[in-house]
């Protein structure tokens, strides 16, 4: 079996938490992996890894990286 790995996401589709865990054992153990979980792929062509803190876009099924901050360099 090969390694599985599953991104939990608030009501606001953003990423809290990711686990390698095999999606049976993530499914037959609720009290432990609580809230809405997403597969990532880790190594997928035009799949993006998730990050904490990244936001889940459900039409592409894809997760998307927040944005730089802005730093403001003095003159």
């Amino acid at each position: 079996m090969s390694a599985q790995y599953f991104a939990q996401i608030n009501d606001n589709n953003v990423v809290t938490h990711v686990a390698v865990v095999q999606r049976e054992f993530l499914e037959a153990n609720p009290q432990r992996y609580t809230g809405r979980w997403v597969e990532t792929f880790f190594d997928t062509e035009g799949k993006t890894y998730a990050g904490i803190g990244w936001t889940y876009d459900e039409a592409t099924q894809d997760f998307v990286a927040p944005p730089s901050p802005v730093i403001e360099s003095e003159v």
